[in-house]
Parts: C-alpha cells; sequence; structure tokens
C-alpha cells in the first residue's frame, strides 16, 4: 500500500497532510527515514514523530455541530476546546474540513481519512450552505455580486447560491472552502459577519442538533460520504 494511503487509512491524516509529513522527513518505515511514494508491506512499522501507527479499518463517522470558540484542529498551543472533544470515542478522530474559531455550524468527524479526500477534493462540488448574519441591511446589487462570484485574496470565488433570508440576513451555498470564505466575501463588500452558521454539508442537515451535540452517521449516510 502506497505510503500517504496508508497514513490517511489509520486515520492519522488526510493524503494530503501524510505527504506533507513525508515531505518534513517526520515518517519512518522499519526505524528508516521515508519518501514520497513508498510502499508499506506486510511487518512494516510505520512511525510519524516516533508514535507507531497502524491501518484500521474500524471506522467512525459522526455529524458534530461545533459550538463558537471551538477549533477543528486535534492540538492546540492555547489549549482552546478542539471540536473532536465533544465525542465519545477511543480512535483518533479528525474532522473534515475546518470552520472558523467563531462559527458554528455542522461538520462531519471520522478516522476514515481516505474517504476524506473523496468528500474534500474540490472537483465533488460539495455544497455547504451558510446563514449570515450582517451589521447592516444587504443591497440587493450586492447579493448578485456574490452570486457571480467576488475577488478575495487575489483570486475570484465560485458562484455562490444566494437567497436573503431577511433584511440582514443571507443564506449562502458555496463548494469552496477557502480560509474564512464566507466572511471575507461580506468584507469585501463592506459588510461585517456578525454569526455565521453552517446548516448543510451536501445532504447532511443540522437537524436538532444544539451546539456541542452529535450523532452517529447511519448506514445510508456512509454509503452516500463513500460514493461521492
Amino acid at each position: 500500500m502506497r505510503l500517504n494511503k496508508y497514513i490517511a487509512e489509520s486515520g492519522f491524516c488526510s493524503r494530503r497532510k501524510a505527504d506533507e509529513l513525508i515531505s518534513q522527513n517526520r515518517v519512518t518505515i522499519n526505524k528508516d527515514t521515508a519518501k514520497l511514494g513508498m510502499e508499506v508491506r506486510d511487518g512494516d512499522i510505520v512511525r510519524i514523530d516516533g508514535e507507531k501507527i497502524k491501518v484500521d479499518t474500524d471506522y467512525e463517522y459522526y455529524l458534530l455541530y461545533k459550538p463558537k470558540k471551538v477549533i477543528c484542529t486535534n492540538s492546540d498551543n492555547f489549549a482552546r476546546r478542539l471540536a473532536v472533544d465533544f465525542i465519545r470515542s477511543k480512535k483518533r478522530l479528525f474532522t473534515y474540513g475546518r470552520l472558523d474559531y467563531m462559527t458554528e455550524g455542522i461538520i462531519l468527524v471520522s478516522n476514515d481519512g481516505d474517504t476524506y479526500n473523496k468528500v474534500m477534493h474540490p472537483r465533488k462540488k460539495l455544497f455547504k450552505t451558510y446563514i449570515a448574519k450582517l451589521d447592516k441591511p444587504i443591497e440587493d446589487k450586492d447579493l448578485a455580486r456574490l452570486e457571480k462570484g467576488i475577488l478575495i485574496d487575489g483570486q475570484k470565488t465560485a458562484p455562490a447560491k444566494i437567497k436573503k433570508t431577511d433584511d440582514a440576513e443571507v443564506k449562502v451555498s458555496i463548494f469552496e472552502g477557502r480560509n474564512r470564505q464566507i466572511r471575507k466575501m461580506f468584507e469585501n463588500l463592506h459588510y461585517n459577519v456578525k454569526e455565521l452558521k453552517r446548516v448543510t454539508i451536501g445532504e447532511f442537515k443540522i437537524g436538532n442538533l444544539k451546539p456541542g451535540e452529535y450523532r452517529k452517521l447511519t448506514e445510508d449516510e456512509i454509503e452516500y460520504i463513500k460514493n461521492l
């Protein structure tokens, strides 16, 4: 099995992140520093930063309502609360993508790194819907600009699905996942986002979940993400 896939299937991280770790010489196979593209064979011992990892095919899948002031990484130098800490599990879990520290809403959590790539790859165009509450009423001309795409960080965003739900509240659906994308889109048009909540990911909906609550995915839902 290719090394980056082995690391992903261990639940340690995604294939892309695994390649980064390998490039940084943080991965060894049988005590030898690993290189990109190497294969893992039966009996090989793989370590990351000295920690032994192994493939665990007993995968778990959850939908979590991430509260505000929670981060979507597996460690934090400032002792902030981690999204994965809300879930009672003995598995090494990680989030599928991220939500900003001050953004709340649903996020997928699992130890299946291979499926992560299917869910997160931009070509899948998996739409995610957010409710943005703004500091002032939004003008119709700005709604049209959001639909066509906004220039942020020197690059235009893909067209978005926009629906005004109140004078200063907008429902936004995008399939990209750039850093602070929703907030930056509105900032470009001179609006500040006071509150931001993600309410859907593809076919997943927030439903009756409250901040900090989670549920296991059904068999049909697991099949759905595996077949994206």
